[in-house]
Order: structure tokens, then sequence, then C-alpha cells
């Protein structure tokens, strides 16, 4: 899967909302299983496909992204998990939506704070520059 890492926090962060609002709608539905085994339904495409972050990043998730391509998106998200490195010693369980999203949302900041920042720190002092 080759989706920028915002693009995969926010997916994570709609699915987790949705699982939230699932379990706390009915109180036989277990909120850890569904954070280990979500309910894509068609609430979080619609959700998904309508967000500005994704019309921005990521348009071609807004006009050709099915149901099913969102359902196979977080299996593939599943499935990649969290690298051995990202993980703490000794951790056996399940990977959840929680799980997912913390890995993915330091993933973002460390893109933020290596890349993006500096990138854009050098594009103003090179503005700078040319003014003076």
């Amino acid at each position: 899967m080759d989706c920028p890492s915002n693009i995969v926090l926010l997916l994570l962060q709609l699915v987790l909302q949705r699982q939230q609002t699932l379990a706390h709608r009915d109180k036989s539905v277990d909120l850890q299983t569904l954070l280990k085994d979500p309910v894509i339904d068609n609430d979080v495409l619609v959700e998904f496909k309508t967000h500005k972050l994704v019309q921005l990043y990521g348009p071609q998730y807004c006009r050709d992204i099915s149901l099913r391509g969102l359902k196979t998106m977080v299996t593939d998200i599943f499935a990649n998990g969290i690298p051995k490195n990202a993980q703490s010693s000794g951790n056996d369980q399940p990977v959840t939506v929680v799980d997912l999203a913390n890995y993915y949302y330091m993933q973002r900041i460390n893109e933020l704070q290596n890349t993006e920042l500096p990138q854009l720190k050098e594009a103003l002092l090179t503005r700078l520059e040319h003014m003076i």
C-alpha cells in the first residue's frame, strides 16, 4: 500500500471514531473486539471521501475508492501492522486500531520534523534572501 501516512492516520482516526460510536449505540458490542476487527461501513467511506485532508492530499481516494476498496485498505494497514523495532518488547497482543493510529501518528510527527519543516524553513530562507 502506497498511501501517505497522513491519509492512513486520518483513516484510522475515522475508523476508531466509528467503532466507538457502534459500541456506544449497542451495548452488546465489545469495543475491544471492534478495535481488533473493525467494522468498515458506508459511514466510514462517506466520512473518508468527503474529508478535506483526503481531497487535498489524496484526491484519487475521493474519486476512485469503493467500500470494498476501503475495507481492503484497512485490511492492508492491519496486515502491515507495526514494525518490530517500533513495538514495545514482549508485546504479543493483537494489533488494534489505537496501536496503529499511535504508530502512524509518531511516523507523521517524524516526517514533519525531519522532512517537511526543514524544507519549509529552507524555502522561507531562500525567499527572504531574494527579498533582501
